[in-house]
C-alpha cells in the first residue's frame, strides 16, 4: 500500500463526529464502481472546526479499502504540484521526469483516471483556497477525492454541494475536553493526558463538578474543537486551573490562542482566521472588522445598515455601512470563506464568538487607534437603531435587534449620550415586559460604571437609577428599592421638580411606599404627582394615564372601591382607544376593573372580565411572567368568590407552583398566591394543609414586609379561620387580635379589613362560648360595614348573618329572624340561591370571612 507521508497521525483524541464520517464514506461510495467521473466531496466550514481532523481519521479508519492514500496540501498550485509529483515517484510511472513539472503532474492525473497500476485511490486536498485552480489537478477516474476547505461554493466547480462541518455539539466538547484535560477527568487522581486503566471513579459529587467546569469552559470556547486542543493541551501543560483559562480567554482570548501548546494541529490557533488582504475586498474586510467588537449573537442587517452613521466615514467602512447591498455582497464574502455566517430568512450575520473574540484582541494589539475607532463606530449603530418610546410594544423588535450586543460591545463604558439613553430604554423595556431579572442586571451593571465615571449625580446616572429602582421592586428588593429611589428624588430635587426624570422618579416612590403598605403616603403622593404630569405630557397620554391607574391602586388599598373603579374605568377607556384592546397597558386597566368589582361585591361581573383577561393572555401567548401569573391568580380569585371551589383551588395551586418556580418562594407576588392559596385550600377542606401553608406565609411575609405590614396581617387573619375549623379556638382567637390590633394601628378609618378581622374574632368568641363579646364584636363591625360598604355588600351579608347567631344566642330573637332573613334575601339577590355563602346562610350557619392582600 502506498501512504503519504504527509498524512496527518491519527489522533487518539478524536472525538465524535460520526454522523460526518458516516455521510462522506457513503457518499463517496454511493456511486456505481463503473462509473468514471466519480465527484469528490468537500468538507467546507469555519477555520479550527475540524475538516482536516475529520478527512485525516477518515483516511486512517478506511484506509484498508484503497491501494494508494496521498495527502495534498492544497493552499498553493505549486504546492498541489509537489504533492503530485511526489505521488508520481512513489507510483513508478513509466515516461515519468521530476524536472518537468507540468507534464509529470498530468502523467500522473492520467494514471489515477486509469486506473494503473492502482483504481483504488484516495486522494486529499486539504485546504483549498481555489475551487478554480484545484479543480484542474483532480482526476476524474474510479478513486476518491475528498476536498477540505472554508469556501462553501463547491456545486460549480466540482458538482457537488459537500458537508458543511460545524461545531461540536456541547456534549462532545465537554466528551474530549474530559478525556484530555486531568483536572476535568472522568478518573480521581489522574496525573497525565493519557487514558489510566482501572484508574480510581470519582465520587458523585467531584465528578458533577468536573462536568460543570468542562461545559463551562466548552461553552467559553464556543464548542470550536480548534479552540478545545488548544485549552486542553495548554492546561495539560500548565497545569493551569480551568476556572484561570477561563477568565484569561475572556480577558484577551487573542493573547491566550497566541501561546504555544503541544497539539495534534502545529498552528499558532490566533492565526487561524487570519487572511491576506488579497483575499477579502475592502468591503468584507471593513464589515469582518466591524463584527468583531459588536457581540457573537446574530446581528440585522437593519442596525448595521445605517446612512446617518455612514455619512461620517469614508471608504469601505462608508460603503459597507451606507448601502444594503454592499452590505449584502460582503456578508456573502464573508460567508464565502466561512469566517461568517449569514440567514438570509432572518437578515442577520453572525461571526463564531472564539473567531470574534481573536479578531478583537488582535486588532487591539496591533492597531488600538483602529480599535478605538471600530468600537465608536459599532456604539453608534446601535445608538441609530434604538427606537424610543420602550412603552410601546410595536418597538419590542427593534429592541431586540441590540439588546444582545450592548455588554459585549462595551457600550456600557461609553460616554455618546445617544448609547446611554439606549441603555436606559433596554432597561426599562426589559421591566415593562416582565424581564425584570434581566433588566436588573444590565441596570446594576450600567449603574456601577457609569456612577465611577460620570459620578452619582449624572442626570443620565439619576435617570438610570429610576428605572433600576423599578427593577428591584419588581424583584421582590422592595427595601432596597425604596432607599435608591429616595436617594435618587433628594439628588433630582436640585433640577426642579417638573423636570421629568424627578417626576418619573416620585411615581415610583410612590409604589414602594403602597409595596411598604404605607397606603395613605401613596396616594397623597400620587394625588400631588398627577397634575404635573398632565401639564408636562398632556391629559390622556401614557404617563398621566399611568399615575391614574396607580392612585386606583391607592384607593383600593385604602378601601375606598368605588372611587378606584370609576380611575380604573377611566383609564381603561383611555387605553383602549389608544393603544388598543389586547395593548398590556390596556389589560392592566382592565385587570384593575376586575379588582374593583370583586371588592365592591359583583363577583360575576369581576369573573366576566377575569375571563376575559385570561383569554387575550393566550391569544397573546404571553410568557410565564408576573403579568401573566397575577392574571391567572386573579381569575382563580374570582372563581372562588363566585363559588368554583374546586376549578378555583386547582388553579391557584398551579399558579401558586409557577409563581415558585419563575420567582422564588419569598417574592411578594408568590406571598400574594400563597395568602390567596390558604383559603382555597379552606374552602375545598383541606384543612392541614391550608394550616401549614398559612404558617410558613405568615413566616415569609414577616421576613419580607415586617410583622405589622398589611400584608402579614391579611396572612394572620386567613391563618386564624383555617384554625378555628381545625378545632383550635384559643389560637384562632389570639391570632386575630395580632391581626386587627396591627389594622387599627394602619387604619385610623374604618377598612374592609379591619372589619373582616372583627368579624371573625367575633366567630372565635361564639366559638369558646363568649357570646355576649361575639355580638358586641358584630354590632359594631356590621354597623361599619353597612356605612362603608352598603347593605348588600357580601362582607356587609356575611358580618350580619353571623351576628343574627349571635343576637339570638344572647336572647334577641325577633331581632335575630329579621336580621337572617334580610341577610338571606341579599344573599340570594347578589350571589344566587346555590353560591355555598347563601345555602351555609339558610342554613344558618357561620359565614367565614377572609382577606386578599393587596398587590400592585
Amino acid at each position: 500500500m502506498i501512504w503519504g507521508s504527509e498524512i496527518p497521525f491519527r489522533n487518539q483524541y478524536f472525538t465524535g463526529r460520526e454522523d460526518a464520517l458516516q455521510r462522506l464514506h457513503t457518499q463517496l461510495i454511493s456511486h456505481n464502481t463503473a462509473v468514471i467521473r466519480q465527484p469528490p466531496e468537500a468538507l467546507y466550514g469555519l477555520g479550527g472546526v475540524g475538516k482536516t481532523e475529520i478527512a485525516a481519521e477518515y483516511a486512517h479508519r478506511y484506509s484498508g479499502e484503497y491501494d494508494v492514500v496521498w495527502w495534498i496540501r492544497a493552499d498553493q498550485e505549486d504546492s498541489i504540484r509537489s504533492a503530485l509529483i511526489g505521488l508520481g515517484r512513489r507510483l513508478g510511472l513509466r515516461d515519468f521526469n521530476p524536472e518537468d513539472r507540468d507534464y509529470s503532474s498530468r502523467v500522473v492525473l492520467d494514471a489515477l483516471q486509469s486506473g494503473e497500476p492502482y483504481e483504488a485511490w484516495l486522494l486529499i486536498f486539504d485546504n483549498v483556497t481555489r475551487p478554480g485552480i484545484v479543480s484542474r489537478y483532480i482526476p476524474q477516474g474510479r478513486g476518491h477525492v475528498i476536498v477540505t476547505s472554508r469556501i462553501s461554493e463547491w456545486r460549480q466547480e466540482l458538482r457537488t454541494d459537500g458537508i458543511e462541518v460545524k461545531e461540536f455539539d456541547l456534549a462532545e466538547t465537554v466528551r474530549f475536553l474530559r478525556r484530555r484535560v486531568p483536572q476535568l477527568s472522568y478518573h480521581a487522581g489522574r496525573t497525565s493526558s493519557l487514558p489510566v486503566p482501572g484508574a480510581e471513579p470519582l465520587s458523585g459529587e467531584e465528578d458533577a463538578r468536573r462536568e460543570a467546569t468542562a461545559q463551562q469552559l466548552a461553552r467559553t470556547l464556543g464548542n470550536l474543537p480548534i479552540a478545545a486542543e488548544h485549552a486542553a493541551a495548554y492546561l495539560t501543560e500548565t497545569g493551569q486551573p480551568t476556572q484561570e483559562y477561563i477568565s484569561d480567554f475572556n480577558r484577551n482570548a487573542h493573547e491566550l490562542l497566541s501561546q504555544p501548546a503541544d497539539m495534534y494541529s502545529a498552528e499558532i490557533v490566533s492565526t487561524t482566521w487570519s487572511l491576506s488582504r488579497a483575499t477579502l475586498t475592502p468591503e468584507a474586510r471593513a464589515l469582518f472588522q466591524v463584527l468583531a467588537f459588536i457581540s457573537a449573537e446574530p446581528i440585522s442587517e437593519d442596525v448595521l445598515v445605517r446612512p446617518t452613521v455612514a455619512a461620517d466615514l469614508s471608504g469601505a467602512l462608508a460603503k459597507v455601512l451606507g448601502s444594503r447591498a454592499e452590505l449584502r455582497r460582503a456578508g456573502r464574502e464573508l460567508a464565502r470563506f466561512s469566517l461568517a455566517k449569514v440567514h438570509g430568512l432572518r437578515n442577520v450575520i453572525q461571526l463564531h464568538n472564539v473567531v470574534q473574540a481573536v479578531t478583537r484582541g488582535r486588532i487591539e494589539r496591533e492597531d488600538p487607534s483602529t480599535a478605538a475607532m471600530l468600537r465608536d463606530i459599532v456604539h453608534s449603530l446601535l445608538a441609530a437603531a434604538d427606537p424610543g418610546e420602550p412603552e410601546k410594544e410595536q418597538n419590542d423588535p427593534l429592541y431586540e435587534r441590540t439588546i444582545h450586543h450592548v455588554v459585549p460591545s462595551g457600550a456600557l463604558e461609553t460616554s455618546n449620550p445617544l448609547v446611554r439613553h439606549l441603555i436606559i430604554d433596554q432597561v426599562r423595556r426589559l421591566h415593562l415586559r416582565g424581564g425584570n431579572e434581566e433588566s436588573l442586571s444590565l441596570g446594576e451593571q450600567a449603574m456601577r460604571i457609569w456612577t465611577e465615571q460620570f459620578g452619582s449625580d449624572d442626570i443620565l446616572s439619576l435617570a438610570l437609577a429610576v428605572q433600576v429602582g423599578i427593577a428591584q421592586r419588581a424583584c421582590g428588593r422592595v427595601d432596597e428599592a425604596y432607599a435608591l429611589n429616595s436617594r435618587t428624588m433628594q439628588a433630582l430635587r436640585a433640577l426642579g421638580e417638573d423636570d421629568e426624570t424627578y417626576l418619573a422618579c416620585a411615581m415610583s416612590h410612590g409604589q414602594d411606599l403602597r409595596l411598604l403598605g404605607r397606603y395613605d403616603e401613596a396616594l397623597a403622593n400620587d394625588l400631588d404627582l398627577l397634575p404635573a404630569y398632565e401639564q408636562m405630557f398632556g391629559p390622556g397620554t401614557f404617563r398621566p394615564l399611568m399615575v391614574n391607574n396607580n392612585i386606583a391602586i391607592d384607593l383600593r388599598c385604602v378601601g375606598k372601591f368605588p372611587e378606584a373603579l370609576i380611575r380604573d374605568q377611566e383609564t381603561y377607556a383611555a387605553c383602549e382607544q389608544n393603544f388598543g384592546y389586547a395593548d398590556r397597558r390596556t389589560l392592566s386597566s382592565k385587570f384593575g376593573i376586575a379588582r374593583d368589582l370583586r371588592r365592591l361585591g359583583r363577583y360575576e361581573e369581576g369573573l366576566v372580565l377575569s375571563r376575559e383577561l385570561a383569554e387575550i393572555v393566550e391569544a397573546r401567548a404571553e410568557r410565564w411572567q408576573l403579568f401573566r401569573l397575577s392574571v391567572y391568580e386573579e381569575l382563580g380569585q374570582a372563581l372562588r368568590r363566585t363559588g368554583y371551589y374546586v376549578e378555583a383551588c386547582d388553579l391557584a395551586e398551579d399558579t401558586y407552583r409557577r409563581y415558585q418556580s419563575f420567582a422564588g418562594d419569598e417574592h411578594r407576588e408568590t406571598l400574594v398566591a400563597a395568602t390567596n392559596l390558604i383559603n382555597h385550600r379552606r374552602v375545598t377542606d383541606s384543612l392541614a394543609g391550608a394550616q401549614k401553608l398559612g404558617e410558613q406565609t405568615v413566616a415569609l411575609w414577616e421576613k419580607a414586609a415586617g410583622h405589622g405590614h398589611p400584608n402579614t396581617l391579611a396572612a394572620r387573619a386567613n391563618l386564624a379561620v383555617v384554625l378555628r375549623r381545625r378545632g383550635a379556638i384559643s389560637s384562632a382567637a389570639d391570632v386575630n387580635e395580632t391581626a386587627l390590633t396591627g389594622f387599627r394601628q394602619l387604619f385610623s378609618y374604618d377598612h374592609p379589613s379591619t372589619l373582616v378581622v372583627m368579624s371573625n374574632l367575633a366567630s372565635d368568641r361564639a366559638a369558646a362560648g363568649d357570646t355576649q363579646t361575639a355580638r358586641e364584636f358584630g354590632e359594631q363591625a356590621f354597623a361599619a360595614s353597612q356605612r362603608l360598604l352598603g347593605d348588600q355588600h357580601p362582607i356587609t351579608l356575611g358580618i350580619g348573618t353571623n351576628l343574627s347567631l349571635d343576637l339570638r344566642a344572647t336572647g334577641d330573637e325577633d331581632h335575630a329572624r329579621v336580621l337572617h332573613a334580610s341577610m338571606l334575601k341579599g344573599y340570594k339577590a347578589l350571589l344566587t340561591d346555590e353560591h355555598p355563602h347563601t345555602r351555609r346562610a339558610a342554613e344558618h350557619g357561620r359565614i367565614d370571612l377572609d382577606l386578599e392582600p393587596m398587590s400592585p
